[in-house]
């Protein structure tokens, strides 16, 4: 059973704890509960603390961007690859080495009478590998540091591209909520006017059986929006660090984007800059760095070295220096190398193939969604959502006059509400998939925020 910090504290040898004893354990159980109270209300303000900055998504962008996890992490291990370029193109560490003859611990005499101390050699070397070596290993170790910052790149541009579909769904799904209220409306009233005409023998009961129906109908839907509105949120408090449960502000309108630009001008792009293709490039100018050095590996390296050898009598023999060198005789070790970086940098080279197919197809897919996205808000706009709210209207109007159905009225008022929605789809589905061509072409989403600013206390609160 688990023991309260307060329980640990009190000696349990002691006798029965007097009037005194007993104030002092309930003060003090008392400040350790309002303690905890106050750790509790200071974690949930901090989770809604409010700021004075302005934001708009692309403000939500560099939130994300400055506090997501996953990308200090990655610059921390690019930090690191960085570290390994000094050493990879830095000699080893000189090697010291020294012996005595135990047998001339106590001394030795000499044929002239004298005592010698005892006999020692000491000697100090280098290993120095065969030239160019060293620079190979510098510029390999330096490539793969860039490489490491390419995915940094990548890693922005997905999130960037996630937070700005994460906005624009934060957007549908309370443009969806407000859509469903107002019909929820809209429903109560058609329902009172048929329990009215009902009421007076000029309706039917079955009219009012299909509006109970779609009024149900309309609250389910509205389960379903607002437990879409929850992931939604997750979602957004994930990429930020915060807790899943985090409030956030409705947003407003998603902001006006500029005009696309040709497909043929983001494929040149997106081919020539694009961190994930960066990336293999740098990687494979590494592996051309060790193919270099797996043909350098079949030269022998040196070692120099200098020594002091008091076991020779004459004076003038103790002291030497020397060069040494390796003999790299098994050569089928070396070709295994060598056929190893070969086989390396071919992979990255067919990976780099493989990734440009990749990365245009998606390029194309999400420039086809936003011209497919576009085309609809154009018809909705312009045609379906105009015809949508006059039917609803003319069937309001015979329905009140006596001439129509209410069947018709539910019709047309389920019909609005399909355009309704799926008008705001269309508006969500384009901006997704221009912040997915950003992603994919590695540009900007050439976004303009004119009226779309607003307080960033009314998003955190």
């Amino acid at each position: 059973m688990a023991i309260s910090p307060l329980a640990e504290a009190l000696p349990l040898s002691k006798p029965v704890p007097t009037r005194l004893g007993l104030a002092v354990s309930f003060f003090t159980f008392l400040l350790l509960a309002i303690s905890s109270v106050i750790g509790s209300a200071s974690a949930f303000a901090q989770d809604r603390q409010p700021s004075t900055k302005h934001f708009d998504v692309e403000e939500l962008v560099d939130t994300v961007l400055r506090q997501n996890a996953g990308i200090q992490a990655l610059q921390a291990s690019v930090f690191a690859a960085e570290a390994r370029v000094t050493p990879a193109g830095s000699l080893s560490d000189p090697r010291l080495s020294a012996a005595v003859a135990p047998e001339t611990l106590d001394g030795l005499d000499t044929p002239a009478g004298r005592t010698r101390g005892p006999n020692v050699r000491v000697e100090i070397s280098q290993e120095i590998p065969w030239p160019g070596t060293l620079g190979l290993r510098a510029d390999a170790a330096r490539k793969d540091a860039q490489a490491a910052s390419q995915d940094v790149a990548s890693l922005r541009l997905r999130l960037a591209a996630a937070t700005r579909t994460l906005y624009a769904d934060w957007r549908y799904v309370h443009r969806a909520l407000e859509i469903n209220n107002a019909n929820q409306k809209l429903l109560e009233d058609l329902y009172d006017v048929a329990e009215s005409r009902y009421a007076a023998g000029l309706g039917r009961q079955h009219d009012l059986l299909q509006a109970a129906v779609q009024r149900q109908r309309l609250k389910h839907q509205a389960i379903k929006l607002q437990r879409l509105q929850s992931d939604v949120r997750a979602k957004i408090n994930r990429l930020m660090t915060r807790s899943p449960n985090a409030a956030l502000a409705p947003p407003p309108a998603l902001p006006a984007l500029g005009k696309t630009r040709t497909y043929d001008v983001l494929r040149k792009e997106a081919m020539s800059s694009h961190p994930v293709l960066v990336r293999i490039e740098k990687e494979i100018a590494a592996h051309k760095d060790r193919e270099a050095l797996a043909r350098k590996a079949f030269y022998p390296d040196f070692k120099v070295f200098g020594g002091y050898n008091s076991l020779w009598d004459a004076a003038e023999k103790r002291w030497v220096v020397g060069v040494g060198l390796s003999l790299p005789l098994d050569r089928g070790k070396y070709r295994a190398q060598l056929n190893e970086a070969r086989a390396q940098l071919m992979q990255r080279e067919f990976e780099l193939k493989d990734q440009r197919s990749e990365l245009l197809s998606a390029l194309k897919r999400a420039y086809a969604a936003a011209e497919e996205a576009e085309h609809t808000i154009n018809l909705y706009e312009g045609k379906l959502a105009p015809l949508a709210r006059a039917n609803l209207s003319a069937a309001r109007a015979a329905y009140g006059a006596g001439d129509g159905s209410f069947l018709d009225v539910v019709t047309a008022e389920e019909k609005q509400l399909e355009v309704d929605l799926n008008l705001e789809r269309a508006r969500t589905d384009y901006f997704s998939a221009r912040a997915q061509i950003a992603r994919w072409s590695g540009t900007h989403m050439n976004a303009t925020h004119s009226d779309t600013r607003f307080n960033l206390d009314m998003f955190f609160q």
